[in-house]
């Protein structure tokens, strides 16, 4: 079991990480990027995967959204200016969430983001507030997603969506031989358990919303995954190095190890990457 404590301290030391590799100066996203015919760049394919699922989620102009674990407000920022959605972000991080308001500032969205530190599993919101719950690859952090969608579903407004873009384990075909290898990268990522697609709507059903639909946006998200690969793999003799040396700590050390394992895993269908919205009658 992950606990929030070792969330928190994974993206406050890999925080430097994600600035150099994935650029989130210049996205404000830590996601993958989704890639078609119209958003072949990494910059492009990020900013591409809210709209992919904000498309989804049918999300418009001055609808309350929640983004469930905001990260630095990359998701925020991008529907606040893009669909004139009003954001309220919630994260446990409160180093990300410092980011996350003064990007806001800067970007002049103050009026249309509100950030607040809460866990998206117990919320202080009442019931039947939002229009859309929005989890862009922060669900796989929760221990039990049912948990998750159960408050996602009583603070959502009858008639409101919830989005989630993230990993899935292949629950139609296990591979047992990449067991090991797969807990690795989950390890590194400090993501507790990643569930199957009907697991996951499976539980959606049962917590009463309808009209589900999920999307296997593997191959789209192939290029970014590949990317990361990459970037892993021409870094490793350095950063092994500096671990050596004590420059980088076990969490980084992590970090990089994950990077490294999500593409072979990815290739080898061991979990694919899902889209997944249901209504709330």
């Amino acid at each position: 079991m992950v606990s929030e404590q070792e969330i928190i301290q994974y993206y406050e030391t890999c925080d430097t990480d994600y600035r150099i590799v994935w650029g989130t100066d210049r996205s404000f996203s830590l996601h993958y990027g989704y890639y078609d015919a119209n958003h072949i760049s990494h910059k492009d394919a990020v900013q591409n995967t809210n709209r992919v699922l904000a498309s989804q989620a049918n999300i418009r102009t001055n609808d309350l959204v929640l983004d469930a674990g905001c990260g630095i407000g990359g998701s925020c920022i991008w529907l606040a200016r893009n669909i004139g959605a009003q954001m309220t972000g919630i994260n446990i991080t409160a180093y990300q969430l410092t980011k996350a308001r003064k990007l806001a500032t800067k970007h002049g969205l103050k009026d249309r983001i509100l950030f607040e530190e809460m866990s998206y599993l117990d919320t202080r919101f009442e019931d039947n507030t939002f229009d859309v719950v929005w989890g862009m690859e922060s669900v796989c952090y929760a221990q039990d997603k049912e948990a998750f969608l159960q408050e996602a579903y009583r603070i959502l407004k009858p008639g409101g969506r919830v989005a989630v873009a993230d990993g899935f384990i292949n629950d139609y075909q296990p591979k047992p031989a990449f067991e090991a290898m797969t807990q690795s990268w989950l390890d590194g990522w400090a993501v507790p358990n990643l569930w199957g697609q009907k697991q996951f709507t499976d539980s959606m059903q049962k917590v009463g919303f309808k009209d589900i639909n999920f999307t296997n946006a593997s191959l789209n998200i192939m290029p970014s995954a590949k990317r990361m690969y990459k970037a892993a793999e021409l870094a490793k003799l350095g950063a092994k190095f500096l671990e050596f040396v004590k420059i980088r700590n076990d969490i980084q050390a992590g970090n990089f190890r994950a990077a490294e394992y999500q593409y072979p895993l990815l290739l080898e269908d061991v979990w694919r990457y899902g889209i997944v919205t249901g209504e709330k009658p």
